[in-house]
């Protein structure tokens, strides 16, 4: 089957944002909007920030040698105390590859679906008690949770939106995304698959 559009999507994260990002090809209304699509999502052996970039560029480059190159490719990861952070972001800015990041960790993206906020967690522990205690009880991050967020995505997407402008002025001082307590673009990855099922 010929693809109209192909989409690399590799994540640090082997249950939450993997299961979250699977459910866009298997939940029933959007695989038919999408079924002309290829969701490519993977968890790599090596899924630091460093490794997800390594491993999008081989794919990358495979795929062109036959003939069948990726429209998107993103890598997903969190801070989640990884090294090189920073040489990540720097090399993926001279190539196609787009980070959807988070400043704690996927959870914080879980959480915009429930409310809008800018508060700035500890650790990412302290995030998953907040949404158990606060809006869903049985959350884990083992947890399938497309289905349990779809009909939510587009407060998600107005809260990131407003979550990135309030922080605006931090950027324009000098400071990385990856320094900032509250802080996720995941909705610019969500938009791009939303877009395209669109599209259709």
């Amino acid at each position: 089957m010929k693809f109209n559009k192909r989409i690399l999507i590799l994540c640090e994260d082997e249950k939450s944002s993997l299961f979250y990002f699977q459910g866009f090809k298997k939940d029933p209304i959007l695989k038919r909007s999408l079924s002309s699509v290829s969701i490519e999502v993977s968890h790599p052996n090596d899924y630091t920030p460093v490794g997800l970039l390594k491993e999008a560029k081989e794919k990358i480059k495979k795929a062109k040698k036959e003939s069948n190159p990726y429209d998107e490719v993103w890598l997903v990861f969190d801070k989640d105390q990884h090294p090189n952070i920073p040489k990540a972001f720097s090399d993926a800015r001279d190539s196609v590859v787009k980070i959807a990041f988070s400043s704690k960790c996927f959870e914080y993206w879980v959480l915009l679906h429930f409310e809008y906020t800018t508060r700035p967690f500890g650790k990412c522990n302290d995030i998953i008690s907040y949404i158990k205690k606060n809006h869903f009880k049985d959350y884990e991050k083992n947890l399938d949770i497309f289905q349990h967020l779809k009909e939510k995505m587009k407060f998600a997407i107005e809260n990131a939106e407003k979550l990135n402008k309030s922080i605006k002025t931090d950027l324009d001082s000098g400071k990385n995304i990856y320094d900032l307590d509250a802080y996720t673009d995941i909705h610019n990855l969500v938009k791009m698959i939303l877009d395209t099922a669109n599209k259709k």
